[in-house]
């Protein structure tokens, strides 16, 4: 998988008797046909194609639900749900959507302000040139069109996806470092414990991480306890940094779970 630092996570809880779940979501893979329900002439399924590219952020939510649905059915009684980058995003909206007496605990791992991030802190014009792109083609009715260039030079988008996720107030704008109004609501509807983590090199900062972090720890008006931690020597991807994640999720979740 492209997120190594699960499979070193999963095995450390695992190794500590703590059940681990990896799970994705429409939003996995750039560009993905996923099978529906309904059945073609043929007896195969229609597929619909998602992916990163073609997401809509609230529809993340029935992804986690069905996970949710089904540790809880394989009898867990304390779930800590975890989201890493824009899954970060993703876990506050469940959390804001529906109330669960079986999350035990958060985990925010590099959590980005994605408007802030798609905007590169203001200084992108490649940004206002792919807004007005989005903008013109979903007015004329096509959706789904890419956008002519690549967010971050990499990240290919549909116009509707680009609108949901990178625009102010947009679904996915849960954690508005840049605009920094006075509450995050979503943020503040998790009363559980919360643990942010992120990275020495983490490239997702719109101040600084130091900055960013506390912010979030502040707006996070709802949770008695809110641990916040630095990997030092990690990345985004916590590339050759496992080890030290893991041991902190590890040592974390042992101590709420006493």
């Amino acid at each position: 998988m492209e997120n190594y630092y699960a499979d070193v996570v999963g095995n450390k809880l695992q190794e500590n008797n703590i059940g681990f779940i990896y799970s994705h979501n429409c939003g996995y893979n750039h560009i993905n046909d996923v099978a529906t329900k309904e059945i073609t002439k043929d007896n195969g399924n229609k597929t619909i194609r998602i992916g990163a590219a073609y997401e809509k952020f609230e529809d993340s939510f029935f992804d986690i639900d069905g996970w949710m649905t089904k540790t809880i059915e394989l009898g867990y009684k304390k779930i800590v749900l975890a989201g890493h980058s824009l899954g970060s995003n993703k876990v506050i909206n469940y959390f804001y959507s529906k109330e669960s007496n079986h999350i035990s605990g958060v985990i925010l791992l590099s959590p980005p302000d994605m408007v802030a991030n798609g905007k590169e802190s203001g200084r992108s014009a490649v940004y206002e040139k792919q807004l007005k792109e989005a903008q013109k083609n979903v007015s004329e009715g096509n959706p789904k069109k890419l956008l002519s260039d690549k967010l971050w030079n990499w990240y290919n988008l549909s116009s509707e996806t680009f609108l949901n996720m990178f625009v102010d107030r947009c679904p996915a704008d849960n954690l508005p470092i840049m605009r920094n109004p006075e509450e995050f609501p979503e943020l503040a509807s998790i009363n559980v414990p919360i643990l942010s983590i992120m990275g020495e090199h983490d490239d997702i900062a719109v101040r600084t991480l130091q900055d960013d972090m506390d912010l979030i720890e502040k707006r996070a008006t709802g949770t008695k306890s809110f641990t916040k931690k630095f990997i030092a020597g990690a990345n985004h991807g916590y590339e050759n940094r496992e080890n030290e994640l893991a041991e902190v999720i590890l040592n974390w979740v042992k101590s709420f779970n006493q």
